[in-house]
């Protein structure tokens, strides 16, 4: 008899920990789909002496196991967080997520809120549910529809999907640290359709109550612009901004990082 494929928390790979006595708080990093931690290494270079610095691989991805269960949501932020545990922490975090890792983020606060002090969300590919967008062809669906897409022609065309993402590599379009190969490519399928295509972080993230400030790029054509600017108007702990960029956290995401971390630390536990 076949046994159900169980979606456990595993303990995940911690590449960076940086500590220091008496840290003034504890940022953990959670990196996007097809990425590893090495994705924040321009960022954790400017970020506060006295600040504790967590980097993880993702369930998937890098050093990470890669079970054959699924790749929701619920079961990488309960990675995280037992990964988290397992560090010895003895203050909440904040969390700065990229992409997909800003979804987990959202669900860590969401199933964890005694552990978060507060998000910074880069990129955040969040997209209302089909029975919430009015418009037959809304910016949600069309990327969606996409995404389905994707996930399915990657599993007929590995080949195709894999020289694409070295070329994206290449011309820069991507962090230096994205990789799509026999090892991650079920990963990196599973992850669209369990966490970014079927998703309620748009309802999920007005829910919380600690700080939380995005950061998207203009010319990002994976976010919906529309559903931030939304999210931002109707909660109060939530702010929102765009810069000239595109999905990737690049030098230009760097300084609003440190601008909103410093502003987040200087705000009461």
């Amino acid at each position: 008899m076949k046994l159900p494929k169980l979606d456990l928390p595993r303990f995940l790979n911690v590449r960076t920990d940086r500590r220091v006595k008496n840290p003034s708080a504890t940022v953990v990093m959670i990196h996007g789909i097809g990425n590893t931690a090495d994705a924040w290494n321009d960022v954790i270079n400017e970020l506060p002496p006295d600040v504790r610095i967590i980097t993880v691989d993702l369930l998937g991805f890098g050093d990470s196991p890669k079970p054959t269960a699924s790749y929701n949501v619920r079961v990488q932020a309960r990675s995280i967080a037992s990964t988290l545990v397992k560090q010895r922490l003895f203050q909440r975090v904040i969390l700065v997520g990229h992409s997909l890792g800003a979804l987990i983020s959202i669900e860590i606060a969401k199933r964890y809120p005694y552990m978060v002090r507060g998000l910074i969300l880069c990129s955040p590919p969040i997209y209302k549910n089909d029975s919430e967008s009015s418009l037959i062809l809304s910016s949600d669906k069309i990327l969606t529809k996409i995404y389905k897409v994707a996930a399915k022609d990657a599993k007929k065309k590995p080949e195709f999907y894999k020289k694409a993402a070295k070329i994206a590599k290449v011309a820069k379009i991507t962090s230096p640290s994205f990789t799509v190969n026999d090892d991650t490519l079920p990963s990196y399928i599973k992850s669209l359709k369990s966490s970014i295509i079927h998703q309620n972080s748009f309802d999920d993230i007005s829910k919380l109550k600690m700080p939380i400030h995005i950061i998207y790029g203009r010319f990002d054509p994976l976010v919906v612009s529309g559903n931030l600017k939304d999210i931002a108007k109707n909660n109060d702990n939530i702010t929102a901004q765009s810069i000239n960029a595109m999905h990737e956290v690049t030098n230009t995401y760097t300084p609003k990082i440190i601008k909103n971390l410093e502003k987040m630390l200087k705000t009461r536990e």
